[in-house]
């Protein structure tokens, strides 16, 4: 009986494995909601009746209002004959939820909106109800003229996401995530849950402690840092494509650059070399990014030119503006005597400076890699001064310059203590074949 189970659910999944694909991206299914507003923009619906709910964008005296959905904006009004709705549109506060319903109708060339995505139509009500109500003033601002600071935006998070970039944004997120899943499919891996708890496995990041009554208390449980004990084991089981889109616990707060917790595409798959994996990463971005990405197979850099050229193992290269490498020696290419050379250095008032010239000096330092880091971000910052105050477009906001850093160093000084070690990234890598040799020398764990 469960092997018939198995097979028929097997075949209703292939079935519709990819049906997602031919939904409509807005949808009322299984919802007493009959119309979103992007619905309006189907001509066919002019001079009908429709029935939109969604929130009082604005509203002006008692007469006119805009409706918002998470697809648009539509304005709506009053006639002079719904007089009780008219005192209710009056008293109701702005960011309440409502329900409208009217006809649908074009509104006269004067009075349109062009900063409306529909700002040609407009809905005469024959009916409006108050859903619930809202505060008059809200902690956070939802206008687009205006933004909370950050901190009560997080504070408020769920009045936050009613904001259009927000609700972009999430919405984007999970197109993407759905590409990934379709792309991860179809290519045969499959999509397996991996605990959360887990036991302690120091050397990482510090973790996140859950205590538990198991065996009368005193015990923990540890949230997993990434599935990657988890995704090992799995290959070890017979499961040669994994996939995830996992949940990461890392007690690292007090870095303002990291997150306690965070998703990844987490992936792990079995008898493969390092170009396969490029050649798999780079398809999937070209499968899920927005944008069409041109510029497959990505270009390579080691980590050693990164950090040489760029101060950065993550480097930005839609603008030049590399690092310029200087010697403590420097050379005079014209034809001069060695009196006259003698003599000009003799007297440093020789060097003439124009009044608009600057003058400084270049120090040598013995910390080459610490000096890389800070040019790395000088960089950054002379880019972000130029586009600023300058206007100079370096960096075009829709150019995708992804590429490969390869062959990364295992481990690297502590940023506290450079008498230490850490992982550069992590220790799960496997040692290329011209180091291994050097696993099993003496000489070189005796250091």
């Amino acid at each position: 009986m469960f092997s018939n189970l198995i097979k028929h659910f097997s075949s209703t999944i292939r079935n519709c494995r990819f049906a997602s694909s031919s939904l409509p991206k807005y949808s009322t299914n299984f919802s007493y909601r009959q119309h979103l507003v992007s619905d309006l923009s189907n001509s066919n619906l002019i001079d009908t009746s429709v029935s939109l709910h969604g929130w009082l964008q604005y509203r002006r005296m008692n007469s006119f209002g805009v409706l918002r959905d998470h697809s648009g904006l539509i304005q709506f009004i009053l006639p002079s004959s719904l007089k009780q709705q008219r005192q209710i549109l009056k008293q109701t506060p702005v960011e309440s939820c409502v329900h409208i319903q009217g006809i649908l109708k074009k509104r006269p060339e004067k009075d349109m909106n062009a900063d409306m995505t529909l700002g040609h139509l407009e809905i005469h009500v024959t009916d409006f109800k108050v859903i619930n109500t809202c505060l008059p003033t809200l902690p956070v601002d939802l206008s687009k003229f205006h933004e909370s600071d950050e901190i009560t935006r997080l504070t408020y998070r769920y009045l936050d996401f009613r904001r259009d970039i927000m609700q972009e944004r999430i919405r984007f997120r999970s197109e993407v995530i759905s590409k990934v899943r379709e792309f991860l499919l179809k290519h045969s891996f499959v999509d397996i849950e991996t605990p959360s708890l887990f036991r302690r496995t120091p050397g990482g990041a510090r973790e996140f402690l859950v205590p538990t009554h198991i065996q009368g208390g005193g015990l923990f449980y540890a949230l997993t840092q990434s599935p990657q004990q988890f995704k090992q084991l799995l290959m070890m089981g017979g499961f040669d494509r994994y996939f995830q889109i996992a949940k990461c616990f890392r007690d690292e707060t007090g870095r303002h650059d990291r997150q306690p917790e965070f998703t990844q595409i987490d992936l792990e798959l079995s008898f493969v070399s390092r170009e396969n994996i490029f050649s798999l990463i780079e398809q999937l971005l070209t499968a899920c990014w927005p944008d069409s990405l041109d510029n497959i197979p990505f270009p390579r850099l080691t980590f050693t030119e990164c950090m040489s050229r760029y101060g950065t193992d993550k480097p930005d290269t839609r603008f030049a503006l590399e690092i310029e490498h200087t010697s403590d020696k420097f050379y005079i290419t014209s034809p001069v005597s060695l009196k006259n050379i003698k003599n000009f250095l003799a007297d440093t008032n020789n060097i003439d400076y124009d009044d608009n010239t600057r003058k400084f000096s270049i120090n040598k330092t013995n910390d080459e890699n610490e000096d890389l880091i800070q040019m790395g971000k000088l960089r950054l910052k002379l880019a972000d001064l130029l586009e600023k105050e300058y206007k100079i477009e370096l960096r075009k906001k829709r150019q995708w310059n992804f590429l490969w850093v390869t062959d990364f160093p295992l481990f690297t000084p502590m940023t506290d203590d450079k008498t230490k070690f850490e992982s550069t990234h992590h220790p799960f890598t496997a040692p290329i074949d011209e180091h291994l040799s050097l696993i099993s020398s003496e000489k070189h764990w005796s250091t």
